[in-house]
């Protein structure tokens, strides 16, 4: 019961703290708190108290290959975004999602370090795709959200959350890893951001993600390296720990001012 009251509190509690910061400070803090480990790394936690901390290690290897499956998704969102509409680019990005995720995981060998190869060159591409450009649509002037907007967003965080959990032994830990960290938190950012102040918004929304998603990679390796040789409180402080790092100068190099 008690892990099932923290899955219902901590995640919406994480998915309205993100939401806030991105109307306060921009789309890009929001995509690089958004990359954070902020569903997975519960989803990591959970799994190690139900299914044991051999369960979550193994877990992580599946979810650094999910990890590029939706570096993958970020990839065609960037791509076909500024060519299309709202909607069209993230259903191109799912699709990309899932046939990324199939090819990590059902072709490619369950391995760590190859996900870890595969993963790091495809989120410097994203972050290097997402760079301004001269054609990019001006932002908009900004629009108050819709009331259902945040209730949505917590919703739709805290399902993901419970069903991966819920659903983990039957999924097994590769699956219930690869399906750890799907954006949920980032994705109703992206589109709302393009639909309320222009697709150089949405883009920095992913160029966040992406840069957060640095983090999660380190966040997961920790996990997979710790889990069972430490205890696990301490496993899960050090690679959250690690993340942060990891995240920290991408926050440090945007409030650095400009040389003129």
């Amino acid at each position: 019961m008690g892990l099932i009251a923290a899955k219902i509190i901590v995640t919406p509690a994480l998915m309205w703290a993100v939401s806030a910061a991105a109307r306060r400070w921009g789309s890009l803090v929001g995509g690089l708190l958004s990359g954070l480990p902020l569903t997975s790394a519960p989803i990591s936690i959970y799994l190690a108290a139900e299914q044991g901390e051999r369960f979550a290690a193994d877990a992580a290897i599946g979810s650094v290959e999910g990890l590029g499956a939706v570096t993958v998704s970020y990839l065609a969102y960037v791509v076909s975004a500024p060519r299309t509409g709202i909607l069209a680019p993230v259903f191109l990005a799912l699709a990309a999602f899932v046939l990324a995720g199939a090819l990590l995981h059902g072709v490619i060998q369950p391995n760590l370090w190859l996900a870890t190869a595969i993963d790091l060159p495809a989120m410097a591409l994203v972050v290097a795709r997402c760079r301004p450009t001269a054609g990019a649509e001006a932002p908009r002037r900004r629009s108050r959200p819709p009331r259902w907007d945040m209730p949505a967003r917590l919703a739709a965080a805290t399902a993901l959350v419970l069903v991966v959990s819920t659903l983990a032994p039957y999924l097994g830990s590769g699956l219930s890893g690869v399906l750890a960290p799907i954006p949920i938190i980032s994705w109703p950012l992206i589109v709302f951001a393009r639909a309320q102040d222009g697709i150089g918004a949405a883009l920095d929304v992913v160029r966040g993600s992406a840069q957060g998603a640095f983090g999660v990679l380190a966040f997961y390796v920790c996990v997979h390296l710790l889990l069972g040789r430490i205890d696990p409180a301490a496993a899960y402080a050090v690679s959250i720990a690690v993340s942060a790092a990891c995240v920290l100068p991408w926050l440090i190099a945007r409030r650095r001012p400009r040389a003129v």
